[in-house]
């Protein structure tokens, strides 16, 4: 009864997506918005940045300029890099940081000169994840992503996720083709072309993509009896979905809250849902737990939070699972046998590639073609490049 209760709350609250903030500019246009949490035993990465009014949404906004720095009640101070690519983005190394003090978080606006300061909060203690698994669908349409967890002392909860997959082309590409350029009418033109093999370190096969969690997911366990729950389907992955094609990983977080962090993201959630835009239709409800210190009365926007997380991986195998199953019409991803007055045709107006010779190695003159996305795993928006810890292959 208790995972049945829970189950159904969650259902009603976890599922509000996040956009910009775009409020009138007498709703809070300009002000500073502070986002992220101080994380003990990873690295705590803040966003600074200002709102602006929908009016004038499409503007370029700098971030301020400024020092960010996490500071314990026992007089331990942690100073913030900013990121030289992503001006705003700080990320503090709070990994060896000692959880028995309370810590807050300091913003210096270089700018303006004013200091902004969130309250001091204690540490929230790491749940446990239990597990992290996957089931299907009785009638196997879906794999769900589900999270059991317990916490000894926390009851109130924000979780996040990471994915990131590993899928191949429909076609093992072994031959290539290079185009022949000529000015046809002072237009740079493909009109010929030849058939080269691909060296074995010439991946188009093989891509990985990187996904994360755009949703606002919070539960409580206040009323329950103990501070669990079991096999909650979070993250439901339809059978025809290319991420669980091979190989697919996900990584959950899960950060327990205070009842006032639980409460501003409950708040943020509602007005989500209630137009569509996160911190609306009233900014000044979305005040947390910050302040500047020379304007008290100053809106600003945030709530740091103080917690030890909980993280783990789930890797799911198709050769495991054995239930990915496309849904692309054959008509739209057969292959083709062409001979060689064919290719520049096919490669320019058909979009197609070629992956492999016909009868024999080296035959230059016909080979197999098919459509480019089919061949170059690339053009179904991934990369080549494999994620530093990736788990091992079966082939």
């Amino acid at each position: 009864m208790i995972k049945k209760l829970l189950i159904t709350a969650l259902t009603l609250t976890a599922v509000s997506c996040i956009y910009p903030f775009t409020p009138d500019p007498e709703d809070g246009s300009g002000a500073l918005v502070i986002e992220g949490d101080i994380l003990i035993g990873k690295e705590s990465v803040i966003t600074i940045s200002r709102t602006v009014s929908i009016s004038n949404a499409n503007a370029l906004l700098v971030p301020p300029s400024g020092k960010v720095w996490v500071e314990n009640d026992a007089g331990a101070v942690f100073n913030g890099v900013e990121d030289p690519k992503t001006p705003g983005k700080y990320t503090v190394d709070t990994r060896n940081a000692d959880t028995s003090p309370n810590y807050c978080l300091h913003f210096l606006d270089q700018d303006s000169g004013k200091e902004y300061v969130s309250a001091w909060e204690r540490v929230c203690s790491a749940p446990v994840i239990d597990s992290l698994s996957y089931n299907l669908d009785y009638d196997r349409s879906k794999l769900n992503i589900a999270l059991s967890m317990h916490a000894l002392k926390e009851s109130y909860f924000k979780w996040s996720y990471e994915e990131d997959w590993e899928y191949h082309s429909l076609y093992y590409s072994q031959i290539k083709f290079i185009p022949i350029y000529d000015y046809v009418h002072g237009i740079r033109t493909i009109v010929d072309g030849r058939i080269e093999k691909r060296d074995y370190y010439d991946n188009i096969y093989a891509c990985y993509k990187h996904g994360e969690s755009t949703q606002i997911m919070t539960f409580s366990t206040e009323n329950q009896t103990d501070d669990r729950f079991v096999d909650l389907e979070f993250l439901p992955i339809p059978r025809d979905d290319f991420r669980i094609s091979y190989l697919y990983k996900i990584t959950v977080d899960l950060e327990p809250l205070t009842k006032d962090a639980y409460l501003y993201w409950e708040n943020i959630k509602g007005n989500s849902e209630y137009n569509g835009n996160l911190f609306a239709p009233n900014p000044s409800e979305l005040v947390g737990n910050i302040r500047c210190l020379q304007e008290p009365d100053e809106m600003v926007m945030g709530y740091v939070n103080v917690a030890q997380i909980a993280r783990k991986d789930l890797v799911v195998r198709h050769s495991e699972a054995n239930f990915y199953m496309s849904s692309e019409p054959v008509s739209e991803t057969a292959s083709v046998l062409l001979d060689k007055s064919q290719y520049v045709t096919y490669f320019v107006k058909e979009e197609y590639l070629p992956y492999n010779y016909y009868l024999f190695p080296g035959n230059v003159n016909e080979t197999y073609w098919a459509p480019a996305r089919c061949v170059d795993c690339k053009l179904r928006g991934g990369t080549y490049e494999r994620p530093e810890g990736w788990p091992p292959t079966e082939d």
